[in-house]
């Protein structure tokens, strides 16, 4: 059994399937046709792999449509974090000078000149969400996500965890908050070792404050999948800063698909690692 927890921009499943356990059927399903074939002798498509959906738990205070891209209308801790975000693409000092005063239309701008704007957008929008979920460290949605995520790994027992993004945050938090046993923790595009806006904002619960970088307790092997060009998936190296991550390895999805789930979970890198488990 695989459980898959989401990333960014999934209202999409909710608004379809009018309910978050439609949404996580659709979800389950999309990525199970993504991964092709069988696992354990079930197929991926017909309850071979489970999703944990929370986008509705941070629907509430996050901007849609236009303004959801509009870098100004994130709040203060989000406007921080993507000042920390340019800093971990490059941004050189004169873009960041004014980093205390946050003059985020500068730095989402030589975002857009130096990467795209489709990296502009995905950034912005990454900030919006990810300050919902991290803004508050005790906060009741941020609870309530994980929650969401323990529920499902507590109910089908998987084998394996495969985390996409800011799912990779949610999955590091709860495997440390309420640790349960996995063969394989698979990270994709995962931001988790961005100094500022990630890393140094994670909750670890009670005892864990040290341990940050750390394989989660109940983990056998943690695998990280990065494409090159993911300018969500910042620093690259991720092992250099998380060190409790077994094997990394860096892929190339073509600069449109950069940071698409279904991308990542069709590389022969994903396959190979569950193909260990047969």
């Amino acid at each position: 059994m695989i459980v898959g927890i989401h990333g960014i921009r999934c209202y999409r499943y909710l608004a379809r399937a009018g309910s978050a356990e439609g949404a996580a059927r659709a979800l389950a399903a999309e990525w199970g046709a993504a991964l092709g074939a069988d696992y354990d002798g079930v197929s991926y498509e017909q309850g071979g792999l489970d999703a944990a959906y929370y986008a509705h738990l941070l629907h509430l205070g996050t901007a849609q449509g236009a303004a959801a891209e509009d870098p100004e209308l994130l709040g203060a801790t989000g406007q921080r974090m993507l000042a920390d975000w340019a800093a971990g693409l490059g941004a050189p000092d004169e873009v960041l000078m004014g980093r205390a005063g946050l003059p985020v239309r500068q730095i989402a701008e030589w975002i857009a000149r130096r990467h795209g704007d489709l990296a502009r957008r995905m950034v912005v929008l990454f900030c919006r969400e990810a300050d919902t979920y991290l803004g508050d460290p005790a906060s009741q949605q941020r609870a309530g996500v994980r929650d969401e995520l323990s529920g499902v790994l507590e109910r089908r027992r998987p084998r394996v965890l495969i985390a996409h993004s800011l799912g990779s945050v949610v999955a590091y938090e709860t495997l440390w908050h309420r640790p349960v046993k996995l063969d394989v923790l698979i990270t994709l595009g995962s931001p988790l070792g961005l100094p500022g806006a990630i890393r140094d904002r994670l909750s670890m619960g009670p005892g864990n404050e040290e341990r940050t970088g750390q394989r989660p307790p109940g983990v056998r092997r943690w695998v990280n999948i990065a494409d090159i060009g993911d300018v969500v998936a910042i620093p690259r190296d991720l092992p250099a800063s998380f060190p409790g991550i077994d094997a990394h390895h860096e892929v190339s999805l073509g600069v449109v698909a950069s940071h698409k789930a279904t991308r990542y979970l069709a590389v022969p890198e994903v396959a190979a690692e569950l193909a260990r488990l047969r």
